[in-house]
């Protein structure tokens, strides 16, 4: 069930005392979806702020956002509420989005670019926050029950220039991880949307991804590169064989020292590409660094070498060897070589 009928469910939802309290009035509710500013004109502020609806305690402007199409979105009826309700601005609804996070989850650039004016106007002159953070990085900076911010949404619906006009607006915040261990630059890496991919290959123009992680790169003066389980962006990138073509190259180029960096099982980037037959991963990963294939993981003590070997994957494996040969001599933890693997498969010697 989409948002919106979700919403309309609930909206006709009264008080005990049947005052709009809140809850909100199907009318009212009808009237923000459709972007129609005129029933709440002539209403008081505080009323506008209790307008909620039942369960999602979505304000009129979390509706209209949600209600929006993606296509030819107006501004109009955001403009003129803020302009009369500026409290709305930062109001959250029961998941903690404000609506930036909804403006950014649906991909609404303009609708963004309104918002992100309308808190740099809530600062007032060249007046310093007592903060020290201006009202519109703050607002950017909002987490939702998830710990996602606005830029957490736009990337993990791929939509590149929201993704692009937050990061530029606030280059020098360093994100956080969300609840799942994410940050926005390990999401952009593992981002997948086959529909965007296939129409980059015939109009011959970078993905989603790609963009995303460009934006995320060179707009940020400093960029978090952490994922769950103590991966990177580039293991994430690594573990998918669309990433040579997206996000991988760049990553490398901007954060070659990634490529070293172990996981909690202590397998790296080229570890997972090896695992998931990822050929071309591993020779971009080789050729960047090739002594990244000595590295051995945690509990087994395997090398990419043992993993390609143990999956049958011979042309990895003599990438492998070629590009380090003396790598064929690891064992791992019971004595075994990559030879043994390749006899009895990634159980061997157990």
């Amino acid at each position: 069930m989409n948002p919106v009928s979700t919403e309309i469910e609930e909206a006709p939802l009264l008080d005990s005392n049947g005052e709009i309290k809140q809850q909100m009035d199907l009318n009212f509710f009808k009237a923000a979806s459709a972007g129609n500013s005129e029933p709440f004109k002539d209403m008081a502020r505080d009323v506008i702020e209790r307008l909620l609806t039942a369960k999602a305690k979505n304000t009129i402007l979390h509706i209209n956002i949600i209600s929006s199409e993606r296509e030819n979105v107006s501004t109009k009826f955001v403009e003129e509420i803020l302009e009369k309700c500026p409290a709305l601005l930062l109001q959250v609804n029961a998941k903690g989005d404000t609506p930036l996070h909804l403006a950014a989850k649906f991909g609404h650039f303009d609708i963004v670019r309104v918002l992100i004016e309308r808190a740099k106007l809530a600062q007032g002159g060249d007046e310093e926050p007592e903060s020290g953070v201006e009202p519109f990085r703050q607002m950017i900076r909002m987490v939702n029950n998830e710990k996602n911010t606005a830029l957490h949404e736009a990337v993990s619906h791929g939509n590149v220039d929201v993704v692009t006009i937050l990061t530029r607006k606030d280059s020098d915040y360093l994100y956080s991880a969300n609840n799942y261990g994410k940050t926005p630059l390990y999401m952009a890496a593992e981002y997948e949307n086959r529909s965007d991919m296939l129409r980059g290959l015939l109009e011959n123009r970078t993905s989603a991804s790609f963009d995303m992680v460009l934006a995320l790169l060179e707009n940020s003066t400093s960029v978090s590169h952490e994922g769950p389980n103590g991966k990177t962006a580039l293991h994430a990138a690594a573990m998918r064989s669309y990433a040579i073509d997206t996000a991988l190259p760049k990553l490398l180029e901007k954060k070659k020292n990634l490529i070293k960096e172990t996981d909690q099982y202590g397998w790296t980037p080229i570890h997972y590409a090896a695992y998931y037959g990822n050929y071309r991963t591993v020779n971009l990963l080789l050729e960047t660094d090739q002594s990244a294939s000595n590295i051995a993981d945690k509990d087994r003590k395997m090398t990419a070498l043992h993993l390609a070997a143990g999956k049958g994957d011979a042309r990895t494996v003599e990438r492998i060897i070629s590009g380090n040969p003396k790598c064929y001599e690891l064992v791992d933890n019971r004595g075994c070589n990559f030879l043994h693997y390749a006899m009895t498969g990634l159980f061997c010697c157990q």
